[in-house]
């Protein structure tokens, strides 16, 4: 991995904005051909309505400054995805969940990024970031609206994901609502140390910081039982667009 930026939109630099973008139509758009409110047919960037405020952006460049990797994440006291576009999925509850130690993630995709656990390019290796960085928010867990084939994935990759719920509607009938704890566990399968990558990551603006108890997290290392493989051409989206289209490639 290059270079891992994170920021609000309007505090990453203007090329990193567009590049950004750009990268995000071209896979959310062109490639698993989401139809998103507000994208026109000759958009050459993907944004929404959830992209501004609290939201926090994290980018993978190449060493050749070129984005090969996204994710956001998005405070639950705000507005979100799980909440504002597909409450159905919020479980038996029915309420979505409000709170400052619960983050969402979404617009994850990641291809041909180096991947030190498996010495080769992975689609996956942006995902310990995203994860260190909520926990950094002071998050507790991720939440997220996924396909059921990137569900798969993940627990392939050994992480204990949760269905919160599962759709009954049409729209909704190939993806759920999960939630993943940001425990020492988690980092251990990851094979990461969550204080190593922060430390990597190259912060823009003022980002929420509540100093999180990093006891325990420590000594998570990048040692012990080898991860899952990923494909380097893999993209590992997360579903989130309004019409539900979950042609993932995974």
């Amino acid at each position: 991995m290059s270079h891992i930026l994170a920021g609000r939109l309007d505090d990453l630099p203007s090329d990193i904005r567009h590049h950004l973008g750009a990268f995000r139509h071209k896979v959310f758009v062109q490639r698993l051909h989401w139809e998103i409110p507000g994208v026109s047919h000759d958009a050459t960037s993907e944004w929404d309505e959830f992209d501004g405020g609290s939201t926090v952006h994290l980018v993978a460049l190449s060493a050749d400054d070129e984005v090969r990797g996204c994710a956001r994440l998005m405070p639950t006291t705000g507005p979100y995805l799980l909440r504002d576009v597909f409450p159905e999925l919020a479980g038996q509850s029915g309420a979505p969940p409000s709170s400052t130690s619960i983050w969402e993630m979404s617009r994850f995709a990641g291809s041909g990024l180096p991947d030190h656990r498996t010495g080769s390019t992975s689609g996956m290796s942006l995902f310990p970031y995203a994860m260190a960085l909520a926990l950094s928010f002071g998050a507790t867990c991720v939440i997220g609206v996924v396909s059921r084939s990137v569900a798969r994935l993940y627990r392939h990759f050994g992480l204990d994901l949760r269905v919160i719920g599962v759709g009954t509607a049409s729209r909704c009938a190939n993806i759920v609502a999960c939630t993943i704890d940001l425990d020492p566990a988690t980092f251990d399968k990851l094979q990461c140390n969550p204080v190593t990558l922060l430390k990597s990551i190259t912060r823009f603006g003022q980002l929420p910081f509540r100093d999180p108890d990093l006891a325990g997290h420590s000594h998570s290392t990048s040692a012990g039982t080898p991860s899952a493989r990923a494909p380097a051409d893999m993209l590992l989206t997360v579903c989130d667009d309004r019409t539900g289209h979950t042609q993932a490639t995974v």
